[in-house]
């Protein structure tokens, strides 16, 4: 009894060899001048974006002194270096401007770029200028010219000054924000502060 029922058994092991041995056939087949499946594509390469920077630095830092007194210094959690080119990629960048070695201003912005021999720096993003007084500009792109110690812009604008707020598109000012000229549609809220106790404003 246990022989014959061994040699019922044999035909179904056979069987089920042949089936194995036909689905790796088959999966041969789909790999040899077909396409593969998802499962056995190789994981892809990453993408090639543009040149690679020929230096990369963390924590950047770069100081512009007169006379040995210093005027401002801007600082980038990352700066690229790129051949061919003078100006330096920067990302999350940050500055602080003196005058008479006095703070009194700020700049921050998501990304931006710096020529290290004219000292010109370009930002953009999300721009944010604040001053130790309170006034604040906020942009999407800003340029600093380090001849004429000024910013510029030809994008919208909003400045804040107490409870004032003027919008408008272009730029000309300082960066303590002193002098700001916002060249069209130009719109203004002005609020009237509160007269004191003796009648001064």
């Amino acid at each position: 009894m246990s022989l014959s029922a061994g040699a019922r058994k044999v035909p179904r092991a056979a069987a089920v060899a042949a089936a194995l041995a036909s689905l790796v056939h088959g999966l041969a087949a789909c790999g040899d001048g077909g396409t593969p499946s998802p499962a056995a594509a190789p994981p892809s390469a990453p993408a090639e974006n543009g040149p690679r920077p020929r230096q990369e630095l963390l924590d950047y830092r770069l100081t512009e002194s007169a006379a040995g007194v210093r005027q401002w210094v801007l600082t980038s959690d990352r700066m690229l270096r790129f051949a061919g080119r003078e100006d330096l990629e920067l990302t999350d960048v940050h500055m602080d401007f003196h005058r008479e070695g006095a703070h009194f201003s700020t700049l921050d912005a998501d990304s931006g770029r710096v020529n290290p021999r004219t000292r010109a720096v370009h930002v953009w993003g999300a721009v944010d200028v604040v001053t130790t007084d309170g006034r604040r500009l906020q942009t999407e792109d800003l340029v600093f010219d380090n001849v004429t110690g000024r910013i510029s812009n030809e994008v919208f604008n909003r400045y804040t000054h107490g409870t004032d707020v003027l919008t408008g598109y272009g730029l000309d000012a300082t960066p303590d924000l002193a002098h700001v000229e916002i060249k069209r549609e130009v719109a203004a809220v002005v609020t009237d502060q509160p007269a004191t106790t003796d009648g001064q404003p």
